[in-house]
């Protein structure tokens, strides 16, 4: 493996899910990404966020993602966000897709109410769930990363396990770039 220190930099994870209702989880995960691992957090709500003021937000997150991010850590809670008129999805679903098409490693957790949910949502698409869930898209959503796209999901109940899991997969990812 050749070094070359003019190339080096911290690996950039960005955090996308939505914000205010899983605000301390991504306080938690941003800690533990800059603080545990010394990589760069790349998260909307804080001012170390690269902002280009002739782009809106979303168009903002979508470069960012495309631009800067290395590792995508994708939270899916009980809120699906605001919806786009980018073909009628959420910045988060619109972040991950950008991410899956430039290829870059994505974890994925989703809220284990979400998931035990799920089965009933399948059988009745048409129940109410709100209390569960801000919209059924968010079931849409998770059906497409576990199935359709065949994404790894990780169920979660707190920051912390989000926090533990990522300190093993993160591992074998450093582990399997070095040969």
């Amino acid at each position: 493996m050749k070094y070359n220190s003019g190339e080096a930099r911290r690996p950039a994870v960005f955090v996308s899910s939505t914000c205010y209702d899983l605000k301390q989880i991504r306080q938690d995960i941003r800690d533990f990404i800059e603080d545990d691992l010394g990589y760069e957090a790349i998260l909307s709500e804080y001012d170390s966020f690269p902002i280009d003021p002739d782009k809106d937000t979303i168009n903002n997150c979508l470069r960012v993602v495309e631009q800067r991010a290395d590792i995508m850590v994708l939270i899916v809670g009980g809120r699906y966000g605001y919806i786009t008129d980018h073909g009628n999805k959420s910045i988060t679903n619109l972040e991950y897709l950008r991410a899956k098409s430039k290829g870059i490693p994505i974890f994925v957790f989703v809220d284990r109410k979400v998931i035990d949910i799920l089965p009933i949502w399948k059988k009745n698409k048409t129940a109410d769930f709100s209390n569960v869930v801000d919209s059924s898209k968010i079931f849409e959503f998770v059906d497409l990363l576990r199935n359709k796209d065949s994404n790894w999901v990780h169920e979660f109940n707190t920051g912390k396990d989000i926090k533990n899991c990522l300190k093993k997969q993160l591992a074998y990812l450093v582990n399997d770039s070095l040969y």
